[in-house]
């Protein structure tokens, strides 16, 4: 019995830690957007990779309609009191050079595996990519 009421409290602990990490993520979200507002050609974009583990990592960048990192936030870390971290060598950085280079880098790590920030930051550049070319399509650049 003490064994279910043990476990149920760990349940109950995640689930408020897990609610203040998302509130903290929000919250930054919308600083990072509200830097931008009103301004347009600019968009949000974000990629996230779990592991049960190893440290996971949510990545925040800010690429313009030239496909420009104009910033960058990372998220790495096992514990909810982990922050976001700016990532300043990819400012001004083109995302297909980004995805390049963390692919070129995948290619020597292969056997020890692939970091999660970098997959993330691959998640947020290839949305960035898609999501961008694709609104281009639609109105006509």
């Amino acid at each position: 019995m003490k064994l279910v009421v043990i476990l149920c409290a760990l349940l109950i602990i995640q689930h408020a830690l897990s609610l203040l990490q998302i509130k903290y993520y929000k919250k930054s979200l919308d600083k990072i957007i509200s830097n931008y507002k009103g301004e347009d050609g600019y968009f949000v974009f974000s990629g996230m990779e779990r592991s049960k583990f190893s440290p996971g990592a949510i990545v925040i960048m800010v690429v313009d309609q030239d496909y420009m990192i104009h910033e960058c936030y990372m998220l790495k870390g096992m514990t909810v009191f982990t922050k976001f971290k700016p990532l300043d060598s990819y400012k001004g950085s083109h995302v297909g050079e980004v995805l390049k280079t963390i692919k070129d880098k995948s290619v020597n790590k292969k056997d020890k595996g692939i970091p999660s920030y970098w997959k993330a930051l691959a998640k947020a550049g290839e949305s960035a990519l898609l999501s961008i070319s694709k609104n281009k399509i639609s109105v006509g650049h």
